[in-house]
């Protein structure tokens, strides 16, 4: 880990260089981001009037009728979730960091889409029980929460993964860590206050540390352009965490 970060009471390298590969990226990020969300509700647009694969029912408090452009979208992300992967890390292998970085990036957002957002919609109903995927962003998903860190860290330590490889993974539990940190926490305090409440507090507290962390280790403490990279991928969810609780986005 010291070869990527170690903590310096003067900046690691230059402003302006500090500003191109661990601020300005996030602009890239949205950019992605944006492309994606369009792709995804333009599916389920296209479907609006297909009949749902599934009889229409309650989830967790939400109506569940997904279609089958639905359907099609997660199959179609999940396959390309790894083809991006595959050659974020061909090209990563090539010494090629930048397009290494947009392609892992886009491979882990189109599988949180498919596998976080996307496949929990087709549980079904069956008596007085729903047979459904698991809801990587409730409290249910706990365990699995701990056994992807675990596995991150028992990874991190063997260096099982190459730069792209490891954009792809930390761009899925960016977006894991966003939604959980305030839908899987609130069960813990849905006795005392509000859902938005919670949201706003946990946006602002996470959220903001977050962003406070990112910045720091950016300028003080990230020794190359792939560590600042990776504290761009930081800052950017600790944004997006902002902008969901705080924003109600």
């Amino acid at each position: 880990m010291r070869e990527h970060f170690t903590p310096s009471k003067t900046p690691t390298a230059p402003w302006r260089t500090g500003l191109r590969e661990g601020v300005l990226p996030i602009l890239g990020l949205l950019g992605i981001t944006a492309v994606l969300v369009g792709i995804f509700y333009l599916f389920l647009h296209i479907g609006e009037s297909m009949e749902p694969v599934v009889p229409p029912h309650v989830d967790d408090g939400e109506t569940v009728d997904p279609n089958p452009m639905r359907l099609a979208f997660v199959l179609l992300a999940f396959a390309a979730a790894f083809v991006f992967a595959y050659f974020a890390e061909r090209i990563g292998q090539a010494g090629r960091t930048w397009p290494a970085f947009w392609l892992g990036y886009t491979g882990g957002t189109l599988l949180w889409q498919s596998v976080g957002e996307g496949s929990w919609h087709f549980s079904l109903p069956c008596e007085d029980f729903l047979i459904c995927f698991t809801h990587l962003e409730s409290s249910a998903s706990l365990w699995l929460v701990l056994l992807t860190i675990l596995f991150i860290a028992y990874c991190a330590h063997r260096r099982a993964f190459g730069w792209g490889a490891w954009v792809f993974i930390l761009s899925f539990v960016g977006n894991w860590f966003g939604h959980f940190v305030q839908i899987g926490t609130f069960p813990l305090v849905s006795r005392i206050m509000e859902e938005g409440e919670w949201y706003v507090i946990t946006g602002a507290a996470v959220g903001i540390t977050t962003c406070l962390v990112a910045l720091w280790l950016n300028f003080f403490a990230a020794r190359h352009t792939k560590a600042r990279l990776c504290c761009s991928l930081l800052l950017y969810f600790g944004i997006g965490v902002i902008a969901t609780g705080v924003g109600g986005l």
